[in-house]
């Protein structure tokens, strides 16, 4: 292995640890944008017995498998969440390292996934019913593609791209409320404008249909659950292909 090899397989270690401390990060705003808390204050704590975690409870991944999945001082089993979102973050940002090394592109990959990834896991978990945090991720999408693309990747997404997203928010948001069009409109709007340049179009369709099936109560949770497992391929698809 030579010198420059070495460190680029140094650094990717260590981006996989950072993007593992980002999702222990992003797991506190998550949960508690829902609440209208601070991400800051109070210190992490189990949301049953309210006891302050300490440093050995917050090792991201594993303090979940050392711990079996349970709070160290009530038994209380600790959702998987917590452990998938910080693996899913530090393989984005591991892989976009590896993929791009030390970039801008790899800044604007790792941040738009990152972005994608976060308002996947909200939408999946259906508690925020504000349209900010997925109109936010649309404006960050954007600006991030702009700085590192220029006009031209952009232009060539502009009339395809909103048309897609917006018949699947409408198609998804018929009869339900304003936030059901953000939220499906939105993670559309991510999904396609991604992967535009790599057959989007091909995507359209699965996504209108699963976004229809909200319609449907009995289907409604189902069809949310299949369109984030949708979104995590896709992904990681646009961070491999």
């Amino acid at each position: 292995m030579s010198p420059n090899e070495a460190l680029h397989f140094l650094l990717t270690v260590f981006f996989l640890i950072f993007g593992s401390l980002l999702g222990s990060f992003s797991n506190v705003v998550i949960l508690r944008m829902a609440s209208g808390k601070s991400v800051i204050f109070p210190p992490s704590a189990c949301p049953k017995c309210d006891h302050q975690l300490h440093t050995s409870d917050l090792f991201p991944v594993f303090s979940w498998l050392w711990l079996r999945g349970k709070c160290r001082y009530c038994q209380t089993p600790i959702s998987c969440q917590y452990p998938l979102v910080e693996a899913s973050i530090a393989l984005i940002l591991g892989l976009s390292f590896y993929k791009l090394g030390l970039s801008p592109a790899f800044i604007s990959l790792a941040a738009q996934s990152v972005i994608w990834f976060i308002a996947g896991v909200i939408f999946v978990r259906n508690e925020v019913q504000k349209p900010a945090p997925f109109i936010w991720a649309i404006m960050y999408f954007i600006v991030l593609n702009f700085l590192v693309n220029g006009h031209q990747a952009t232009n060539q997404q502009t009339l395809l791209i909103p048309a897609i997203a917006a018949l699947a928010g409408i198609v998804a948001s018929f009869k339900q409320g304003k936030h059901e069009f953000w939220q499906w409109g939105g993670l559309a709007f991510l999904l396609t404008f991604s992967l535009a340049h790599k057959s989007s179009i091909y995507i359209a369709l699965p996504v209108l249909i699963v976004a229809a099936l909200n319609n449907n109560p009995s289907t409604s949770k189902t069809a949310r659950i299949v369109f984030f497992g949708i979104q995590v391929i896709a992904i990681f698809a646009s961070i491999l292909l």
